[in-house]
């Protein structure tokens, strides 16, 4: 029986950081504070693309991918597959799965036989790396694929919002998914959740496709709206699904080895691991460092255990987060 396992990761974030300092000034000009969301969200740094005209979604999904593949020695004539997942795309004609295809081969569409664009929100990437995993399993010819987050804060928020524009950064990352003929690794058991009670609340175009380019739409409806509310509910949440998961494996909270949780907010973690009766030294988050993609961020927290050594051989992990909606999605995954 085979398995889908990540083989490596790899990110891309833009040159551009600002520090909380000048995220301060910046949202002091309009009557903004911003100090008391970053310090319960967990931010520091906050990496933006600097030249929105030159910088897009496809340009950092493909840099991702780029450093991806030279970590690997591969090229496009190794990988099979490519899944692209984002709720900022540059494109939905065509997929930007494809145009990434063309600038990684310049021209040249090597082996790659299968591509698609997929979103969940925050949960796309987890809940794309469960989809694909069982799609390749399916498929004899799909050996390895690659699946490439990407979130553009600076192109949809309003530079006015500390919820968006304030709290919300930009960045790729990229997870090379092989296929390998050992059973018992990967992805072991997967659980979601759905919730549509107050989908309203976080939304982009605001306005919705059909107005975005209608005169009477103004700038502010174009861009991602979120009325943020009390966000406490959430860990409960989790605990509908966490616990399940682990006991119908067999599992307890001590079995596992790491938790990455979604790394949209710090005190929402330390919440969770809490009521799960766990310790924070078994829970990566890496948003201070980073900031906050969206669907990137899972796989900069997957990339920063695997570099530092904590993801080793025979280790089990969940990996889980929460999107918008709301979505939720857990996987238990071993090395």
């Amino acid at each position: 029986m085979s398995s889908v396992i990540v083989r490596n990761v790899a990110k891309y974030l833009p040159e551009t950081v600002k520090n909380r300092e000048e995220m301060r000034t910046h949202f002091a000009s309009v009557g903004a504070q911003i100090d008391g969301l970053f310090d319960v969200g967990g931010r520091e740094n906050h990496p933006y693309i600097q030249d929105y005209r030159e910088e897009t979604s496809v340009t950092m999904a493909t840099k991702a991918c780029e450093a991806l593949l030279e970590k690997e020695g591969l090229t496009l004539e190794d990988v099979q597959g490519f899944f692209f997942v984002s709720d900022a795309p540059e494109y939905t004609v065509p997929s930007n799965a494809i145009t990434i295809v063309n600038s990684l081969g310049a021209g040249n569409d090597g082996a790659v036989k299968f591509v698609m664009d997929l979103n969940q929100n925050c949960t796309g990437l987890l809940s794309s790396f469960d989809m694909v995993s069982a799609y390749m399993k399916t498929r004899k010819d799909l050996k390895r694929c690659v699946l490439v987050s990407v979130f553009n804060s600076t192109h949809i928020s309003h530079k006015e919002d500390p919820a968006t524009y304030g709290f919300l950064t930009d960045g790729s990352s990229a997870l090379l998914l092989e296929k390998i003929d050992q059973k018992g690794k990967g992805i072991l058991d997967s659980d979601t959740l759905i919730g549509s009670d107050g989908w309203e609340l976080m939304s982009f175009p605001s306005a919705g496709y059909s107005k975005v380019f209608k005169e009477e739409t103004s700038l502010r409806e174009r861009t991602l709206r979120w009325d943020v509310g009390p966000a406490g509910w959430i860990p409960d949440k989790y605990m509908e699904v966490l616990p399940g998961l682990l006991e119908r494996n067999g599992l307890a909270e001590s079995d596992v080895d790491y938790f990455i949780c979604s790394q949209f907010h710090e005190g929402l973690v330390k919440r969770t691991c809490e009521l799960m009766e766990s310790t924070m030294d078994k829970w990566l988050f890496v948003s201070r460092s980073y900031g906050y993609a969206g669907n990137a961020s899972p796989g900069f927290a997957f990339e920063e255990g695997l570099r530092s050594g904590k993801f080793t051989e025979g280790k089990t992990i969940v990996w889980f987060s929460f999107g918008a909606g709301y979505t939720l999605s857990a996987l238990l995954y071993r090395f």
